[in-house]
């Protein structure tokens, strides 16, 4: 192949342009890759990265020391023992400010997150992975 050529392919494959159907690209890493640059676009999610990014996954389904955090927004807790039965607005926020008053048991042993601004933007995000 010529220097054009191969510059040109790894161009359009650098832009999702290799000719896949939209159905391709939307499920393979293109898509996923396009998928995690506008999760990190979404307000909140630098928040979220560095309060909870440690312990939990955002983007994947796999645990860590704490449970996936990816799609936990609608859901019941995945971790036994919580006494909460859908996570919503209003069970993450008494969670995020105080786990442990909760669920005294939890392996979550931090002090919890006070300012109610930071809460409201890390469970916004969370609507949205």
């Amino acid at each position: 192949m010529s220097r054009t050529t191969v510059s040109t392919l790894l161009v359009m494959a650098a832009l999702g342009l290799s000719g896949c159907d939209a159905d391709t690209q939307s499920s393979g890493v293109v898509g996923s890759t396009m998928q995690n640059i506008t999760k990190d676009a979404l307000p909140g999610a630098e928040l979220t990265r560095r309060e909870c990014g440690s312990c939990h996954f955002l983007d994947k389904t796999m645990r860590k020391v704490g449970p996936s955090l990816k799609g936990i927004y609608g859901q019941a807790p995945r971790t036994k023992g919580i006494p909460v039965e859908v996570w919503n607005e209003l069970t993450l926020d008494a969670w995020i400010e105080n786990p442990t008053g909760i669920h005294p048991e939890t392996r979550m042993k931090i002090p919890g997150i006070k300012d109610a601004e930071k809460r409201a933007s890390i469970i916004e995000y969370l609507k949205q992975i």
